[in-house]
């Protein structure tokens, strides 16, 4: 038996178009029955397609972000980005040992709606840019020397939400290849439940496939294994399976005081599941999960592990500064871990199911998910999407609630309620374990709509109804699904709607919102408010709230779309660390404003902060957590000083001084090093300091970087709203003496040397460390132009025929339609006569001005070889052999087609008569 399940990543060099590809007309009857047939797509959907002037690109892959800004006819929510529609083309090969395996394809997200063509069929679509889809591709995949031609149609005309979406592949794609006898896909579901204080029974159901074409009897052993890869429990059951079916085996495992799931200790574990047969085996799948309980209280709030949890949330969009929606799964670490360093424990994904890896994330990471629906429909469609999140993400500790919708206008009415009984009924058939909410901006108080349906009603903002929705429903539990909508620009402290940017002393908010300390007053005070999400943790691309251009991203966020805090990051540490924290706004450097007032604030838990200026003693001051202190201070060069203290007791200083001039930048990385795989990437954040290495909050010039060794620059930026400069670029400016790159490995282990260079400094050199390590499998492409499609007379000829002759294009008999990749056709062994192969050869510009050639990788007999009607080859081959044929002679000039034909004398001796295998175009 060949080797079980595996994995293949599908990342590597696809080709990319962007826009609508010009398909030539073709109204003959024979273009319009092929077109009609299996694997008979034309255009880039097609196999001959001829791509060699496309563009090579990675994935995951976010065209939108790269385009220039569009003024005239950009859309300010998505951020002034044309979108459109794109194609995308992957060749590959799959080893002769694939065949008869499942093969899955699957998609972690394509932006928007997604039409996958396989050798010329299309085998699935997609209508969402949120929803992880597969595809089974066992039926209509080649094996051995014949590529597959994999084709994508992204159209991201339509705008699903109203923020900035993205568009393209922008999520993994992967390949998995499975025997007949399997696991399903998704076919794992572990439930662990707590029993007493000691004993957890762990459900798992599994679901296993038979493709083979009879009845099977199978063992299915399954082990628990901690995170020490001990087994702490095992089962095994006999089962059978009916040819082309699947069935559910359920096993219940007892464990004994397991580690706990936790946000500050997240133990995981590891379900094994291994299928045998008669011994063999024949797959095995890897289930990650947590022991961990989670209890809704509608007096005391939210519970994890009967441990009483305020949720410190935020709501988040899912793209970065200089890559878009593209994320690499560093970056993804990157900005939860940044979440985590603020007091976070809780994230939601705004507003839509988030890719995969940011679940894995989470849950190595210890960081609470409302996983969020994105499109509120009891359709078909809507349901299928509703299952897809539920069956994708139920595995996962962190997942502890499901969000039907967000601000749906029907949320207050009778429809609404119809809609919310139908999803959740949906939702607890696949999963009953977790509680389901709405995120609601409205229609609270109506008796016929969905806020009383709910297990949990989401308040979006409204934070004054608190009280009377307590009152009219006191049994219902309440959580601030979405919050606060503050405005503030990083190191910026005057506001400005010239410049179009905020201060940052927490006193700008929406007309619907609350400043941080407002919003989180009204779910501190109320045990009844299980937590909150604030909208938002990052700024992101689009919905440049209040302004539009140049704006080009909204002023929300807690962290800029680099993920450098604002001076709202430290306050919120206040809120949400249990450490004490003594932040200071603003900076100090106010040349030119000498003896003007400065307004100085804190952001701080400490119960007492005492002043000082330049070392003179300003005042001591009792701190109201949800007012924060606040002093008018006439502004002199220097140190402003502040010291917290806790009862009466020193527990924290605080510093801001007067700066130099730029000396150099300071680096900061994320983590020591990249793994030299090709994926790992790393944010690298650069900040102007000072000769004293203090930094410089007020810098902007701009700097230009290069980069050697096992890396590259994905993409750079600053933070800024109002910055029109490339994100996929080698340069950037420095905004609020801050900007960023992102850099990612590709497959080696030398070190990677960054180079930046600015105005007025001396060049500076730093050194990223790359740790060797393996590429993860993946599936190659190959670049050739394949004419593997033929035409071939039914018939021998006992005389030699015209090899030019005319096919009739209503003639479906005569001619008959061949794939050479498979092979020498039977029906031409053992015979004497004459047969004609006939074929089309789609060109590009390129290929036209280039130094083409044919190459036939075997053929055999008396042949003649024309392009059109010229003669290019004229041989005798007695054995099967391999030909390339120069096309220099041809004229190609202004053709985008050329019809090839091949005669073939055959006779009864030969072992492989006629094309038997692939035929390329090589440029």
């Amino acid at each position: 038996m060949n080797e079980v399940r595996q994995r293949f990543s599908m990342d590597k060099d696809w080709l990319f178009h962007l826009g609508e590809v010009d398909v030539p007309v073709n109204k003959s009857h024979n273009s319009i029955y092929g077109r009609a047939k299996a694997g008979g797509a034309i255009g880039p959907a097609g196999m001959e397609w001829n791509d060699s002037t496309w563009q090579t690109v990675q994935l995951p892959h976010d065209w939108s972000y790269q385009q220039p800004f569009d003024r005239e006819n950009g859309v300010p929510n998505f951020g002034f980005k044309p979108r459109g529609m794109g194609w995308y083309r992957k060749k590959f090969r799959l080893a002769a040992e694939e065949q008869g395996k499942q093969l899955i394809l699957e998609f972690d997200g394509i932006a928007t709606e997604a039409s996958i063509y396989l050798n010329g069929s299309l085998l699935g679509r997609n209508f969402s840019a949120y929803t992880s889809f597969t595809v089974d591709i066992s039926d209509r995949a080649y094996y051995g020397d014949r590529p597959n031609v994999l084709a994508i149609r992204v159209d991201a005309t339509e705008a699903e939400g109203w923020w900035y979406e993205g568009a393209g592949i922008y999520r993994h794609v992967w390949l998995t290849t499975k025997l007949p006898l399997h696991i399903a896909e998704r076919g794992v579901w572990v439930r662990p439940e707590k029993i007493n204080q000691t004993l957890w029974q762990t459900h798992i159901e599994t679901v296993v496939g038979n493709e083979l074409e009879h009845d099977v009897h199978y063992t299915l052993t399954t082990y628990i294994q901690n995170a020490k890869n001990e087994v702490v429990q095992k089962a095994r059951t006999e089962s059978k399976c009916a040819a082309g079916s699947k069935n559910k085996v359920v096993q219940k495992l007892n464990v004994t005081n397991p580690a706990l799931w936790d946000i500050n200790a997240p133990h995981l574990y590891q379900v094994h599941s291994v299928l045998t047969m008669v011994g063999q085996l024949y797959d095995t799948e890897m289930t990650s999960f947590g022991y961990r309980t989670i209890r809704i209280c509608p007096d005391e709030g939210f519970f994890l592990n009967e441990q009483p949890l305020k949720l410190k949330g935020t709501c988040n969009h899912q793209d970065h500064a200089g890559v878009g929606v593209a994320l690499p799964d560093g970056l993804q670490e990157y900005r939860i871990r940044r979440l985590k360093d603020m007091g976070s424990n809780a994230y939601r994904a705004a507003h839509h199911n988030p890719t995969p890896e940011l679940l894995d994330i989470c849950d190595r990471l210890g960081m609470l998910v409302m996983d969020e629906n994105r499109n509120f429909e009891s359709s078909r469609e809507g349901l299928r999407q509703l299952e897809n999140m539920v069956t994708r993400d139920r595995n996962h500790p962190c997942v502890v609630f499901y969000s039907l919708f967000n601000e749906e206008p029907h949320q207050g009415t009778p429809i609404g309620r119809r809609i919310v009984k139908r999803m959740m009924r949906t939702v607890k058939r696949l999963d009953p374990t977790r509680p389901v909410l709405g995120a609601l901006n409205g229609g609270v108080m109506e008796d016929e709509g969905t806020a009383d349906i709910l297990e949990i009603t989401g308040f979006n903002y409204m934070h004054t109804s608190y009280d009377k929705f307590k009152a009219k429903h006191p049994a219902q539990p309440i959580i601030g699904s979405e919050t606060v909508s503050a405005f503030s620009t990083r190191g910026n402290y005057t506001n400005d709607s010239i410049k179009q940017v905020f201060d940052s002393y927490d006193q700008e908010k929406a007309p619907w919102g609350a400043t941080v300390r407002e919003a989180w007053q009204a779910v501190a005070t109320r045990d009844f408010v299980m937590g909150t999400f604030v909208w938002t943790g990052f700024d992101y691309r689009g919905e440049p709230t209040p302004y539009e251009w140049p704006s080009i991203n909204t002023h929300f966020g807690i962290m800029d779309t680099c993920g450098f805090p604002k001076d709202a990051y430290y306050l919120y540490q206040a809120y949400w660390l249990d450490e004490p924290v003594l932040h200071m706004l603003p900076h100090w450097n106010w040349q030119g404003r000498e003896g003007q007032p400065i307004k100085v604030m804190t952001h701080t838990n400490c119960e007492e902060v005492s002043l000082y200026v330049n070392g003179q003693f300003i005042s001591r001051e009792y701190v109201d957590v949800y007012k924060q202190l606040e002093w008018e201070i006439p502004y002199e060069p220097g140190i402003v000083r502040m010291e917290g203290y806790n009862n009466g007791r020193l527990v924290k200083v605080t510093e801001v001084a007067t700066t130099g001039e730029t000396a150099s930048l300071r680096q900061e990385l994320q983590k020591p090093y990249l793994y030299g795989d090709g994926k790992d990437a790393i944010a690298v954040n650069l900040y102007a300091i000072d000769a004293q290495q203090r930094f410089v909050p007020t810098d902007s010039r701009f700097v230009t970087f290069t980069l050697s060794g096992s890396g590259k620059i994905l993409g750079v930026g600053n933070g800024d709203p109002n910055c029109h400069e490339a994100d996929a670029a080698q340069a950037r400016s420095l905004f609020a003496g801050c900007c960023q790159l992102i850099v990612q490995s590709v497959p080696g282990s030398d070190p990677i040397v960054l180079v930046a260079e600015a105005a007025g400094l001396a060049p500076m050199t730093w050194v990223i460390p790359v740790k060797e390590t393996a590429e993860p499998p993946y599936i190659p492409s190959v670049k050739e132009t394949y004419v593997n499609d033929w035409h071939v007379t039914q018939q021998p000829y006992g005389e030699r025929p015209d090899a030019l002759m005319v096919m009739d294009p209503t003639d479906m008999n005569t001619w008959e339609k061949v794939d050479v990749s498979y092979g020498t056709l039977k029906m031409l062994r053992g015979i004497r006569g004459y047969v004609v192969f006939r074929s089309q050869l789609f060109l590009s510009d390129q290929d036209r001005t280039s130094s083409a050639s044919l190459r036939f990788n075997e053929i055999q007999g008396d042949v003649e070889i024309y392009a059109d009607t010229e003669l290019l080859l004229v041989a005798s081959l007695v054995e099967p052999t391999s030909v390339v044929i120069p096309l220099r002679e041809v004229d190609l000039k202004g053709k985008n087609v050329i019809t090839l034909s091949v005669l073939v004398h055959m006779t009864e001796q030969m072992s492989k008569p006629g094309i038997s295998s692939s035929v390329c175009l090589l440029t």
